[in-house]
């Protein structure tokens, strides 16, 4: 009776285990299902004990997964942190359900080994044999796909589904598109005016990116901005968006003196090591002071606190004001609160939107803005629609709004006029 194989091993010689299972199952009559169990934390866990003591614990991690499985099952470290779980004697795909949840239930229990606790968070993706055509690369190939849909979904199990793997060769293809993109000058910036509550006068505008494709038309930046950061091309769309909204903030009339320019950063950029560098070199080429220029990052950046929060005071000890976006749809925790390295929270929409007609999102917003204000936080108010709601705001005392009551993100020349022309 086979027991599970632990040993660290690469993806070929996983791929003929399966092999080897997949014949087994042919002779008989049950089905074979595939798990692809991945430690989703591991940068995290290396930084925190460190190579010599992390290995072990992933040793560990792979002793705890064989006492779950049955007696006929495998479990096969490949990579540094993945493993496959072979479900030899499956009766069906809830099965397989029924095996990831067990896993997922068990894993965050912790793991122990020699005293330390390995605290790991995993993901897995999933799937079964069906026909005598089975192959292998296949159905590994499955398991890997449902397992980056569940990434890109924010699940910790999925199946294989056939549309995942349409939409993923969607992705690729839209990725290789992107620096060609850049080049043809198909992207272009957009800008959404920000206006100080009190007086209503504009005090500086996010840069916005919007892709016209000649294929595929116009493509929305929720589309292809996680397309571009799953696939490593947000490195060179972050770098144009910067040069090109620093470039063309030179030529906005100064009717309102000296505009700020908040620029979006994912948070996969956030600690990137030529994030500071890229923004020095724009700043000295176009002549943009850098307390005129503002980092946006989204709330989920503070997820990682001890990476997250050097990288962000380096950028504030440089004098570039730090935005925290989306506020209130995130992670939102006050123990981070007062030591936050960041100028301004802004609110996310889906409060703003609701608090004339919902007293409990009236609560929130008021709520957000005093303790914004307590830790000395300026506050912008997104999702401004309508002149109530902009007075409502400015009676909160909310330092800035933003807003189709103000304008929509509108191209170079659109925002140009709108500064010759607005009148608050």
């Amino acid at each position: 009776m086979e027991r599970a194989i632990i040993n660290q091993t690469d993806a070929a010689t996983f791929l003929r285990t399966l092999e080897y299972a997949l014949k087994e199952r042919r002779n008989g009559t049950s089905s074979l299902g595939l798990l692809v169990a991945s430690v989703e934390n591991l940068d995290e866990l290396i930084s925190g004990f460190g190579h010599r003591r992390v290995l072990p614990l992933l040793g560990a991690l792979g002793e705890k997964l064989c006492a779950m499985i049955g007696a006929d099952d495998s479990v096969i470290r490949f990579g540094e942190a993945k493993f496959g779980i072979l479900v030899k004697d499956l009766k069906n795909e809830g099965h397989l359900v029924l095996a990831a949840n067990k896993i997922l239930r068990e894993v965050r229990r912790g793991i122990d080994s020699g005293g330390d606790a390995l605290e790991a968070y995993m993901r897995i993706g999933a799937t079964a044999s069906c026909g005598s055509g089975d192959d292998p690369d296949r159905m590994l190939q499955q398991a890997e796909t449902a397992l980056l849909a569940a990434r890109e979904e924010k699940r910790e199990f999925l199946l294989y589904e056939p549309a995942q793997a349409s939409r993923l060769r969607s992705a690729l293809g839209m990725a290789k598109e992107i620096d060609v993109a850049i080049e043809r000058g198909e992207i272009s910036m957009y800008y959404q005016p920000k206006v100080a509550a009190v007086d209503r006068r504009p005090v500086g505008a996010e840069a916005l990116m919007r892709w016209s494709s000649p294929t595929r038309g116009f493509v929305p930046p929720d589309v292809f901005i996680p397309v571009a950061d799953e696939t490593g091309h947000i490195e060179s769309l972050t770098w144009f968006g910067i040069n090109a909204a620093f470039r063309q903030r030179t030529d906005w009339p100064d009717r309102w003196g000296p505009l700020s320019i908040a620029i979006n950063v994912t948070p996969s950029l956030v600690e990137h090591a030529d994030l500071e560098e890229q923004l020095n070199n724009a700043r000295g080429l176009w002549g943009v002071p850098a307390d005129q220029t503002t980092v946006e990052v989204t709330e989920n950046a503070l997820m990682r606190p001890e990476q997250c929060f050097g990288a962000l005071s380096a950028l504030r000890r440089n004098g570039t004001r730090v935005s925290i976006d989306d506020f209130g749809t995130g992670y939102s925790s006050l123990s981070y609160f007062n030591s936050i390295p960041a100028d301004e929270l802004k609110i996310d929409k889906s409060f703003v939107m609701k608090m004339l007609d919902d007293d409990g999102y009236a609560r929130v917003v008021r709520s957000i803005i005093n303790l914004a204000h307590g830790f000395g936080l300026r506050v912008t108010a997104e999702g401004v629609e309508d002149p109530r709601t902009a007075d409502a705001l400015a009676a909160l005392r909310c330092d800035f709004l933003q807003g189709y009551y103000f304008a929509r993100p509108l191209p170079q020349d659109e925002f140009k006029v709108w500064l010759k022309e607005y009148r608050p």
